[in-house]
């Protein structure tokens, strides 16, 4: 365990050099993290129609997974125009502005219509929320029936080693002195896998299985 309670993180990221210093080391670092949740969607048999990434930072996942999904569209949102911005700049470097659509936005009001996409995925979003049982109901709104979600986030209850020895490599990689508390600071703000499920059992969303990887918890749909 990190720690006993949690202890919030800072509100959404609007220093632009340092949104643009993740969205470089995004880039360089995040295509495995991206191939893992790209085969959940696939294992998910979702591979065609409209996903909401909620909390999409540079939008390196939502922009990777519709490269390799060229029948799936997507909308994402953040909270920072800031990234929002970087990420619009991300999508026109890529060739994906007709079918990755960047916007602010909120998890607690999804700017869309009830039982209007087939995907939700959230990577790394969860432990910035105060209350994620709103952002699952509203998930659970935007879905279509039938539709799947692909949740990510990491996890408070995470074995303190194994946090410690991620953290270590967080710093060796992470050489911006503002950004190098970052991922303890998110392990800190984190929920636990059991607060997790107490919220999932109380939402409406359809139902999830939720299990644990390293410092990771996944939330699926079955």
């Amino acid at each position: 365990m990190i720690a006993e309670k949690r202890i919030p993180e800072a509100s959404p990221l609007e220093d632009e050099s340092l949104t643009e210093y993740y969205s470089r080391m995004a880039k360089r670092h995040m295509k495995f993290p991206v191939k893992r949740v790209l085969g959940r969607i696939r294992a998910q048999g979702v591979e065609r129609g409209v996903a909401l990434d909620v909390g999409t930072g540079p939008g390196i996942f939502p922009l990777e997974i519709a490269a390799n999904l060229p029948e799936m569209e997507f909308v994402a949102i953040d909270l920072s125009p800031a990234m929002i911005q970087t990420a619009q700049a991300n999508a026109r470097e890529r060739g994906l502005e007709d079918r990755v659509h960047f916007q602010i936005g909120s998890a607690y009001a999804l700017p869309l219509k009830d039982k209007s996409v087939d995907l939700v995925i959230c990577v790394h979003t969860m432990h910035h929320l105060e209350d994620p049982l709103v952002f699952f109901n509203e998930a659970a709104r935007v879905l279509r029936e039938g539709g799947k979600c692909v949740i990510v986030d990491l996890r408070r209850d995470s074995p303190k080693p194994l946090a410690l020895f991620f953290d270590f490599l967080w710093r060796i990689i992470i050489r911006e002195k503002k950004a190098r508390d970052g991922l303890w600071n998110s392990l800190k703000a984190a929920f636990t896998v059991e607060e997790c499920e107490r919220m999932l059992r109380r939402s409406v969303l359809p139902p999830c299985r939720i299990y644990s990887q390293a410092i990771e918890m996944w939330i699926e749909s079955y």
